[in-house]
């Protein structure tokens, strides 16, 4: 028994089945451990007045739709700053147009030449707060798209909780195939990965943070630094929160679906670049952290698929090859897996369909996460947004 690989085989797709059963569980009680944000019924007459803030280089795409849902916004009091940080696209053109028909107070900081050591969305961030009026900031990408209640509903939450810093998890779109296969799947490993649960408390070394929104009052920014306390950082949103809650200001990660969202990246290239990036920062360059990741995709999302398919293939050739209970044990971890998934998918609003793609999406995070390991040992800077970041 001890060398027997079908025994083997059998031991591990029961272990895989218990693990997927522990991540169903949890994916069913996800939104009640981790309720999203009601919007804020009624708007407030009155209020602190939020800096709206949004770092944008060559955001021809997504700028237009941005500032307008930002424009929408209910609550009483705000402006909204944008950063035009090097643009060479239509980007400079859309914005002054806007700045003409804007009903809200917009200001345009432009930025022609980035300082050295300085890590481009930072610098914009800190340009931005130089000028920003409001008693607070808040923090948001050019991808996004707020609902009215956005501003109104996190400034209630900071207000009745005395928060300083809350950043929100936004609903993630995806439209392209590309992003149908990998995005739900690269999302629900970071929500695996680093559980908010874990960054409860105030001594809990663990912090996260989302950069597409983060309000900060602003003179807390003000005394932990702001950006150019990190401003070599590639993962600032990380990085800002940790000086924040190290100052001892209080750092809430909550759940924004309902308030905004996001589309991310919109090709396989993108996707690449910008999960590679983004793990590779956030595993702080950890070589071995990352390939434990990489076994988790290899034994927990693969092997059971290119078990049935080797099975398959033998049963072709001679049906008594594979013991019966052997091909239906795997074909029923394999639907289990696809099933969880189609779950999974549903709550984050993508198509349920793509679960089936499973196998797919497990082998480009692979190569996403070799990508990362390769980028560490060979000290290769990512490329993003036209910068490059050691």
């Amino acid at each position: 028994m001890l060398f027997d690989p079908l025994f083997w085989t059998r031991a591990a797709l029961i272990f895989i089945c218990l693990v997927w059963l522990k991540r169903s569980l949890w994916v069913s009680r996800f939104n009640v451990t981790h309720p999203p944000l009601e919007p804020a019924r009624e708007a407030p007459s009155q209020g602190e007045k939020v800096s709206v803030i949004i770092p944008a280089r060559n955001e021809e795409k997504n700028i237009a739709n941005c500032l307008v849902h930002l424009f929408k916004q209910n609550y009483p009091s705000y402006e909204i700053i944008v950063v035009d940080d090097r643009s060479t696209d239509k980007t400079s053109h859309l914005l002054e147009n806007f700045q003409k028909l804007s009903t809200v107070p917009l200001r345009i900081v432009r930025i022609e030449k980035l300082p050295p050591g300085w890590t481009g969305k930072n610098h914009g961030m800190f340009a931005a707060s130089k000028v920003a009026e409001g008693e607070w900031l808040l923090y948001t990408d050019a991808d996004t798209t707020h609902r009215p209640e956005s501003i109104s509903t996190a400034m209630r939450e900071v207000k009745k909780n005395n928060i300083d810093f809350l950043t929100l998890a936004p609903e993630t779109e995806s439209h392209s195939f590309w992003e149908k296969t990998v995005q739900p799947l690269a999302v629900g490993s970071l929500a695996l990965w680093f559980h908010p649960a874990q960054a409860k408390g105030h001594h809990n070394e663990i912090v996260l943070a989302n950069g597409q929104f983060i309000l900060i009052r602003k003179d807390a920014y003000e005394k932990i630094g702001g950006n150019e306390s990190i401003k070599n950082e590639v993962v600032e949103d990380v990085e800002l929160a940790k000086k924040a809650k190290k100052a001892g200001y209080r750092v809430e990660f909550w759940n924004g679906t309902k308030l905004y969202s996001t589309r991310m990246y919109s090709s396989l290239r993108e996707i690449r670049m910008g999960w590679t990036r983004i793990f590779t920062y956030l595993f702080n360059k950890n070589v071995p952290s990352i390939a434990h990741k990489i076994f988790l995709f290899l034994f927990f999302s693969l092997f059971p698929f290119v078990a049935l398919a080797w099975e398959l293939v033998l049963r072709t050739q001679n049906p008594a090859a594979v013991p019966a209970e052997l091909f239906y044990l795997t074909l029923i971890t394999c639907g289990w897996i696809i099933l969880v998934r189609f779950i999974g998918n549903k709550m984050v609003k993508s198509n349920p369909w793509y679960a089936f793609l499973h196998p797919v999406g497990s082998v480009i995070m692979v190569w996403i996460l070799l990508a990362c390991v390769g980028r560490i040992l060979f000290n290769r800077p990512s490329v993003w947004r036209g910068d490059l970041h050691q």
